[in-house]
């Protein structure tokens, strides 16, 4: 008859007994890694958006604030306009207020000018 030897002091049974797990634990931090860096993608586009949006409200906020400053200038000018007119001038008060000079006499020899 033959015997069997069995030997349990194998590589593989020696890891089983101690609960090595190699490439369980290797797959664990790996997929870790995967999500942590997925985490962090996300994260950071979440941000750059939110930066994006930001900048639009800006930009937005910013061409009101022209469209304002340019309808202010425009009304400037029309009052401008209306004050430099010939009617708004002869309606003013210090054109009311100005005398009307009377006949005027030119001088045609230099010598009146230089008696005295």
């Amino acid at each position: 008859m033959s015997q069997v030897v069995v030997n349990r002091n194998t590589l593989a049974n020696r890891n089983r007994r101690r609960g090595v797990r190699t490439f369980e634990i290797k797959t664990f931090a790996m997929l870790m890694s995967v999500a942590l860096v997925i985490s962090f993608l996300s994260v950071m586009t979440l941000v750059n958006f939110n930066h994006i949006s930001t900048k639009g409200y800006t930009i937005k906020y910013l061409e009101v604030q022209q469209q304002q400053l340019w309808e202010q200038n425009e009304r400037i000018k029309k009052d401008l306009l209306e004050n430099k007119s010939l009617s708004a001038l002869t309606l003013s008060e210090k054109a009311n207020r100005m005398v009307k000079p009377g006949d005027a006499i030119y001088v045609s020899k230099y010598t009146v000018l230089a008696q005295k």
